[in-house]
């Protein structure tokens, strides 16, 4: 078996069902035993099994079929696994074949090919970007660079708190509370807060709605790569609208810190990662596209609102 991916899903009882879209490595279909499953149709394959909730149907098949299914989804093989034990094998002991992420639409524009950490195929790339992250956004000495800034963040939380108990006005602490995550994020990735009115596009909140939507979203074209150019559900125009508001947000970001010459300011992440641009130092040259890919995914918060 080829790498693959998987998506937990919960179904009924303690059962854990997970679809796991797979490309066989496999001269013929005859040299290798399939798990049962249905047969389908030519092209749509078992399609016309899953209905408004896929994680019911898939459990009503495993009661049919048994813990390991396989079916066509469209043209692509699946297997659907529905016990803990068969999931463990998964997503544990052969989690390294699983790994990858297939082709997917929504990303394919949403997130430039699928070049950031997160759905970039397993292998040197992905180990090249896991490495620059881990080194330059997650370590102790980045994450001690920013505590000043931290501990302003939170005083001006504190504050705010203070004033409106003072005021006995009402406070979603949680909201606040995940206000001050994103400022930040937004602080050691892009070296400062943004707002909504700065994002375009109708604003953040509305973006990340149509975003979380489109990627959501069964696409025909997944399963049938084929007629990925119909655009028969109208989807890719929406993707590319997406896409375009978040490549217009990103290009702004990294012209602003090309054109920064404030050489005693603390670099973030945007600054590190343009150290890298055309650079030969990795094992993979990174362009810009690769730098947009990844504070994609690095910092999916922008804040609307002043705390």
């Amino acid at each position: 078996m080829k790498n693959g991916v998987i998506n937990s899903v919960n179904s009924s009882g303690n059962a854990a069902v997970t679809n796991q879209t797979l490309k066989w490595r496999r001269s013929s279909t005859k040299s290798h035993r399939l798990p049962p499953g249905p047969r389908g149709f030519p092209i749509f394959g078992s399609l016309h099994l899953l209905g408004k909730f896929p994680h019911k149907d898939f459990h009503q098949l495993s009661k049919k079929y048994g813990s390991i299914i396989f079916l066509r989804l469209g043209l692509s093989p699946t297997v659907v696994v529905s016990s803990p034990h068969a999931a463990e094998q998964f997503l544990k002991t052969h989690d390294l074949v699983f790994a990858s992420r297939p082709p997917v639409e929504a990303l394919k524009y949403i997130c430039y090919g699928q070049k950031n950490l997160s759905f970039s195929p397993y292998g040197s790339y992905w180990r090249t970007v896991r490495k620059i992250c881990t080194l330059e956004l997650l370590s102790d000495s980045r994450i001690s660079a920013f505590r000043t800034m931290r501990k302003q963040e939170l005083d001006l939380l504190i504050e705010h708190i203070k004033e409106a108990a003072a005021a006995r006005d009402d406070i979603d602490l949680s909201a606040k509370v995940s206000s001050l995550t994103a400022y930040m994020t937004c602080l050691m990735v892009f070296g400062k807060k943004y707002m909504d009115e700065e994002f375009g596009g109708g604003g953040f909140e509305t973006v990340i709605k149509e975003t979380t939507t489109l990627a959501a979203k069964p696409n025909l074209s997944d399963c049938i790569p084929h007629i990925a150019s119909l655009d028969l559900q109208r989807l890719t125009k929406r993707m590319k609208a997406v896409s375009k508001v978040f490549d217009d947000f990103l290009e702004n970001i990294i012209d602003e810190h090309v054109q920064c010459k404030d050489e005693n300011r603390n670099k973030d992440f945007v600054d590190v990662m343009l150290s890298f641009l055309g650079s030969e130092e990795t094992e993979h040259k990174i362009e810009r596209h690769h730098i947009k890919a990844i504070l994609v995914v690095s910092n999916p918060i922008i804040v609307r609102r002043e705390i």
